[in-house]
């Protein structure tokens, strides 16, 4: 006569198995995400290598020492060497044509950098005849408040190796066109850089832009007197401020902080601190002889 599992037996059997997945479960968790880290890490490297191909073959287009270029997914789909349908390990999700690799000259050696961040575009679309198209410098410029910008380019050639030399720059701000990049304003602006070319009468085009970011680096300049003298019974209408001069690249007024004398003889240091908005400081001492 076969006998049944009891209840107990089968609520037995069910905390068991609840605790060998409780147990079990970060572990697999873990593998997944580590597995899906290392085919990530692998599809940078495999963005790379395509990178570094296709510098073999656009030697020209490269930079030189000290300098930087930047080229996308695009370029290196459009020159065979990654798969057009290429996915993020992690996301699953097709890697955006946009994504940028800057590529550097340094110690005589030719780094390249993936940003994978970098991309928008999620569509997968594109010719094979579109001319190539690539950045001068960084895709993210910053530029110092106040300063003179200074355009970096882009180079361009076309799908049989010719130079195109026409290529059309745009700025924009909050996705309208202006005419030029004002480094008075604390902005983010837009450059849009634009190529065509023409094979067998038919128009092919590209584009790419660059990010211009206006930031302020620079701390104020803090001027203040040299060392004094005074009376004990002069520190409560004591000056601290005479010939104390503050300017700014921002042209902003700036406060300037200083400590306060103790109440006492002999040399005492105090300090002056000036910082603009942005976090700049500047900070100087000078020393005050307290006599009676």
């Amino acid at each position: 006569m076969k006998k049944g599992f009891t209840l107990l037996e089968v609520i037995a059997t069910i905390i068991v198995l609840s605790i060998i997945g409780v147990i079990t479960f970060p572990i697999v968790n873990s593998t997944i995400k580590n597995n899906k880290e290392r085919l990530y890490e692998q599809q940078v490297k495999t963005i790379e290598k395509a990178a570094s191909d296709w510098g073999y073959d656009n030697i020209d287009l490269l930079p030189a020492i000290d300098e930087s270029v930047t080229i996308t997914v695009l370029d290196l789909k459009k020159a065979g060497l990654l798969d057009i349908n290429l996915r993020n390990p992690k996301t699953n999700e097709l890697i955006p044509n946009d994504t940028q690799i800057l590529i550097l000259l340094q110690n005589n050696k030719y780094v390249f950098n993936v940003n994978m961040e970098s991309g928008t575009n999620i569509y997968n679309d594109f010719n094979i005849n579109s001319p190539i198209l690539i950045l001068n410098g960084s895709p993210i410029e910053y530029v110092e408040y106040g300063s003179t910008y200074t355009e970096l380019g882009a180079k361009a050639k076309g799908k049989t190796g010719n130079t195109i030399n026409n290529i059309d720059i745009t700025y924009q701000y909050n996705g309208s066109q202006i005419a030029s990049i004002d480094t008075r304003q604390f902005k983010t602006y837009t450059i849009v850089y634009s190529v065509r070319d023409t094979i067998e009468g038919q128009v092919y085009a590209t584009s790419i832009t660059r990010t211009i970011v206006i930031r302020d680096t620079q701390a104020p300049i803090l001027t203040i007197p040299d060392q004094a003298t005074i009376a004990l019974s002069q520190i409560g209408t004591f000056n601290y401020r005479e010939g104390v001069t503050v300017t700014d690249n921002s042209s902003e007024n700036i406060n300037v902080d200083v400590t306060n004398l103790e109440n006492k003889t002999g040399k005492q240091v105090i300090t002056y601190t000036a910082c603009d908005s942005h976090n700049n400081c500047t900070s100087k001492k000078r020393i005050i002889n307290v006599t009676e």
